[in-house]
């Protein structure tokens, strides 16, 4: 196992665990575990005969839940210095620990684990309503996002398209406003209740472009409802825009991701060996890659093969995941006769 610093391990074990690591493992569980049970309390909390036989073991359920996501939100500032993405802030201004760790204070998982503790501090010095208290305590919910590659990943792409989708978003709202105004001119007269405005047409108007069509607001002029199928068959196409943008793009960025560790892993493998500290700097490319351990296994005997086909005679004299000679293992030609 890789040696670490202390605020290194603290950081790896905070983190989702990799294969083989137990601790973090069962850090990683125990965290999600707690997680689900506060979400479970919170709804529960709102049954009125549950909320006062349980009142006081729920308080008490909620301060140690809050002293373990305080510890946890201390922890993860303070160590995320050791995370692989830091390279990046490493880079000036961000040269000192302190500016790392100030910069990490502002990154969406960050706010997001401060919104889970920041309520409950914040009723110990404010009157705040106790229905809303529990209801941001819902926000917990969206730590589990951690623990999953899959909401990372869309949540990358999401940063990445961000102009696009925006863009897409704005096509949609452009949209929206001129169907309102249209059949606004349409049924105004018909329809003074439902039509009788253009911000009143847009309940209608979004409920078309969505496709969802609740039936409380509907044209009855025979221009209206030609109007209004125009408009709902255009509204599944502009709906499907974003969601074309999403797929296409996670599916890029999965494959860069995959390229990207196998370019490396032949690169390291050129000399037909494989050290110990080249299989660590393969680790810390593959967490920062967001890859698992059966994808970057499976590249790396993929790359092992490779190279087999390739390499001649010589072939790849190690394991490709502990970096041990295979030497003594193999057992030698006989001499042609």
């Amino acid at each position: 196992m890789t040696q670490y610093s202390p605020t290194a391990r603290l950081y790896h074990i905070l983190e989702p665990a990799p294969k083989g690591d137990t601790p973090s493992r069962v850090f990683d569980l125990l965290l999600i575990a707690l997680i689900l049970l506060n979400a479970f309390a919170v709804m529960m909390s709102t049954v009125h005969s549950f909320h006062q036989q349980w009142a006081e073991p729920l308080y008490w359920f909620e301060v140690f839940s809050v002293g373990v996501f305080t510890l946890e939100y201390v922890c993860r500032v303070w160590s995320c210095v050791h995370a692989p993405h830091t390279k990046v802030y490493r880079q000036a201004p961000y040269t000192e620990p302190w500016q790392q760790r100030l910069r990490y204070l502002f990154t969406p998982m960050a706010l997001i684990d401060l919104l889970a503790i920041l309520p409950f501090y914040l009723g110990m010095f404010f009157v705040i309503d106790l229905r809303i208290l529990r209801l941001l305590r819902l926000t917990r919910l969206i730590k589990l996002g951690r623990y999953s590659r899959s909401v990372n990943l869309l949540l990358t792409v999401i940063r990445k398209e961000a102009r696009v989708l925006f863009a897409a978003v704005s096509v949609l709202i452009i949209v929206m406003v001129l169907s309102a105004t249209g059949m606004y001119y349409i049924e105004q007269h018909a329809q003074p209740n439902a039509f009788g405005s253009i911000p009143a047409a847009l309940w209608w108007a979004i409920n078309t472009l969505t496709t969802v069509g609740y039936g409380d607001v509907t044209p009855i002029t025979p221009l209206g409802k030609l109007f209004s199928g125009i408009i709902t068959i255009l509204g599944v196409g502009i709906f499907a825009l974003p969601a074309g943008i999403l797929a296409a793009r996670l599916s890029e960025l999965s494959r860069v991701r995959r390229d990207t560790f196998r370019k490396h892993v032949l690169e390291v493998m050129e000399d037909g060996s494989l050290s110990p500290h080249e299989l660590g700097r393969l680790n810390q490319l593959r967490e920062a890659l967001d890859l698992d351990d059966e994808q970057a296994n499976l590249l790396i005997d993929l790359a092992v093969e490779n190279t087999r086909q390739t390499g001649g005679a010589q072939g790849v004299n190690f394991c490709p995941h502990c970096g041990k000679s295979l030497v003594s293992h193999q057992t030698p030609k006989k001499d042609d006769a």
